[in-house]
């Protein structure tokens, strides 16, 4: 059983320190050369990402806060940059150096707040962990030039100099706080959190307006008094709750109830008074099971005279997550893009939704067609109201909208900024005016399938765009194989020369198992890997993945986890028996991360034989240790998924597959990367394999400190990067050491 006490590691092990914050085991000199020839594609990976529109005040202007990794910056740091996309600003908000692999999970604009008894104007609510091991904290992001006084320096406050802007910090624990919501009035923030007892996720609330907290505005630290809105579940072991939506009135909260990936039943809780118990939420004719149903993105309208009705995601009508309205008072459902027959819906689409964004005077989503994200507009009333508008991005503008938002705060709902991905690069913004487009009756067309569409065109933010690739880059091609039971699996496929010739090949598997290998960007290595070594990659949606509807998403539930290992004994035997001509069939890698490394592991136990070598970061080895370890916030989620531990026939199945237990039959070089501060997957899963595997074959491992469950230190970033690709030169070309041995 693994030692989940990463502290008593450096006294068991002979730990080299190859890069600031990385330990390692067995991991040499790395040639320069690779260092130097992944800077044009660490640089291309630096994009940007949104977290929103500010709210227009005495020093910003409907200004735009934004994400990214300076070059010379060991984390992303955040920025501001006015909605002119005419304009070259770019206004760094953040200059704390934490010196950790610090994560920024949210920045949430506010109004103001009068907290410590004087007004605070602007700013955000951040959600900011220390360390990697997601117990974010609350922050409160102020200028003093926008607000009522200057206060004194707060003790515990965030050194940010030369920035103009503070961070206080609210919540002082070693509990975890996230999913901030602010209501549209500014008076109510709501908030999920485990401070109860560290294991229960239950929802707050905490006037951001007439709050009378008592505190005043001195150095004394403040901590956020809060009201609990939705407790524990009393049939439960773990509660997950999870605040989506306020309405208009400040007076109720829309929540889901996270049992599992597959289970996220629907709750109202009424705030307005005297504490009530959330309210469950059964829509009417829905065809699915309450127990194996999700609802997600649920949001209240923001016209004031449909105030009742709720906008959200849901699988309850069929195999697809679709867009449904229900209106709260009449209890009733209007269905917007569920495909399933008779229910007569606005447009229907036979794919999931996702990215559900609700305005004043539209809603915005996007549908996964097989790992392209199509983006679709529902103007709510003038010349198109109800229909249900595909958006087309001008030509010549090519990328994935992977997320946006409207600036509401200000009073310009038809605004977007959104934020592209594409196999060209990674995270540039554009802002995208709708209005005239939802206005004008022409604007919108009729494809040849009689499918309406409008076009707009992209405005690029030149300051938040990365640098061009200086390399050759491959759109991705859709690869489908059959498994071993019939079942289609597809893939995302990249050739270095469109299959002209054979060369060897990595399959790259994604985490979750509840997520997909899209169409949109890769990371810094994938360049590389095409350009530099010459190799193919392939992402593989084994069973189990999401984007191709509930039942696909349940094929690897429990007894059936190793269905989905027998996917990728599958994809081998198709390159095979079918791409000889353009694939290496006795060169074949595989690599993933997390719930990815797993199946690397799973994959180098059974097809050893087929496989020259593998590269798993953060990788459950051993089911039983995993489930005890995790954190407990995730425990009971990840048993509906894998299996309760705790059950004796369980656990002696989940034993039986476990790598760790099997771990003698690997016989190729094996590469990991681990975050010591994982919460998720503890730090012992890696060790422990090291401990069995390094004795018989070669082996490297890299230990990251301050960094959790992914990487976010640019030390770390690049070094593990490079010593993945010096490990895969050595063992996966044609040209490689022999594929076993010490």
């Amino acid at each position: 059983m693994p030692d989940d006490d990463s502290s008593s590691a450096s006294g068991r092990y002979n730990f080299s320190r190859p890069a600031e914050h990385v330990k390692a085991l067995n991991v040499g000199s790395i040639p320069q050369k690779i260092f130097d020839d992944m800077t044009k594609y660490n640089d291309t990976s630096r994009g940007f990402s949104t977290h929103g529109f500010e709210f227009a005040g005495k020093n910003t202007r409907h200004s735009i806060v934004v994400a990214h990794r300076p070059k010379d910056a060991q984390v992303s740091q955040l920025y501001r940059i006015p909605s002119d996309t005419e304009s070259t600003e770019l206004e760094r908000l953040t200059y704390f150096n934490i010196d950790s692999g610090r994560t920024i999970q949210s920045f949430v604009p506010l109004l103001g707040e009068d907290w410590r008894g004087s007004w605070r104007a602007g700013g955000a609510l951040m959600v900011m962990d220390l360390t990697g091991n997601e117990n974010f904290q609350l922050w409160r992001y102020w200028e003093d030039a926008d607000s009522e006084a200057t206060f004194s320096k707060i003790d515990g406050e965030l050194d940010n100099r030369p920035g103009k802007g503070r961070f206080e910090r609210v919540t002082n624990d070693d509990y975890s706080y996230h999913t901030v919501t602010i209501s549209h009035s500014n008076r109510l923030l709501v908030f999920a959190s485990t401070k109860e007892n560290g294991k229960d996720t239950l929802v707050y609330s905490a006037k951001l307006i007439d709050s009378n907290t008592g505190a005043v505005a001195n150095n004394s630290p403040f901590l956020l008094p809060s009201r609990l809105i939705a407790s524990k579940k009393g049939d439960q072991r773990t509660t997950v709750w999870s605040p989506q939506s306020i309405s208009l009135d400040d007076k109720q909260v829309a929540l889901v109830l996270q049992n599992g990936f597959s289970d996220r039943p629907l709750y109202i809780v009424d705030i307005s008074g005297a504490r009530k118990e959330p309210e469950l939420l059964t829509l009417p004719g829905a065809t699915e099971k309450l127990g194996e149903t999700s609802y997600s993105s649920p949001r209240f309208s923001r016209d004031p005279a449909q105030a009742h009705v709720l906008y959200l995601i849901t699988d309850a009508f069929g195999d697809f997550a679709s867009v449904v309205a229900y209106d709260t008072r009449a209890r009733t459902v209007t269905h917007i893009t569920t495909p399933e027959p008779g229910l007569r819906a606005f447009r229907p689409i036979p794919w999931e939704t996702n990215g559900l964004l609700v305005t004043p005077t539209a809603l915005f989503f996007r549908a996964n067609v097989e790992g392209w994200q199509t983006m679709y507009a529902v103007p709510l009333s003038g010349a198109h109201a109800n229909a249900v508008l595909e958006v087309r991005c001008a030509r010549g503008w090519e990328g994935l909208p992977v997320g946006y938002a409207a600036n509401v705060r200000n009073a310009r709902p038809n605004e977007l900024v959104v934020h592209f991905n594409s196999f060209h690069m990674n995270g540039f913004l554009a802002s995208i005016d709708f209005s005239h487009a939802f206005e004008t009756e022409a604007a919108a067309e009729r494809d040849e399938q009689g499918r309406q569409f409008i076009s707009v065109v992209p405005r690029a933010y030149r300051q938040a765009a990365p640098s061009p690739p200086q390399f050759k880059v491959y759109p991705p091609k859709l690869l489908k194989f059959k498994s071993f039971d019939g079942l289609e699996v597809p893939c995302m496929y990249y050739h270095p020369n469109d299959g002209k010739t054979a060369v060897p090949v990595i399959i790259n598997i994604h985490g979750g198992p509840e997520g997909q290998s899209t169409a949109d960007s890769r990371i810094p290595i994938h360049g590389y890997l095409l350009n530099e070594l010459g190799c193919a990659v392939i992402y593989p949606n084994v069973r189990g993945s999401t984007g191709y509807g509930r039942r696909y998403a349940a094929l690897d539930v429990v007894f059936k986890r190793e269905n989905s290992v027998k996917d990728i004994g599958s994809l081998l035997d198709h390159i095979d028996q079918n791409m000889k001509n353009e694939l290496i069939s006795s060169r074949i890698a595989v690599m993933g991360g997390s719930y990815g490394g797993y199946m690397v592991y799973a994959s180098l136990v059974h097809f050893s034989s087929k496989l020259t070598c593998g590269v798993a970061n953060f990788g459950i080895a051993h089911w039983p240790s995993f489930l005890e370890n995790t954190a407990d916030r995730r425990r009971d989620q990840r048993r509906r998924k894998y299996g309760d531990e705790s059950d004796p026939d369980v656990r002696a199945f989940l034993e039986r597959i476990s790598p760790l237990n099997n771990a003698e039959k690997i016989k190729v070089p094996l590469s990991i990367a681990h975050g010591e501060e994982d919460s998720r997957v503890p730090v012992g899963e890696a060790l422990s394999m090291w401990d069995i595997v390094s004795k018989k074959v070669y082996m490297e491992l890299m230990v990251c400190e301050l960094e959790g469950h992914g990487f976010k230190q640019k030390s770390v970033i690049e070094f593990t990067n490079a010593a993945k690709i010096y490990f895969l030169e050595r063992f996966l070309q044609p040209n490689a050491a022999p594929s076993s041995g010490l």
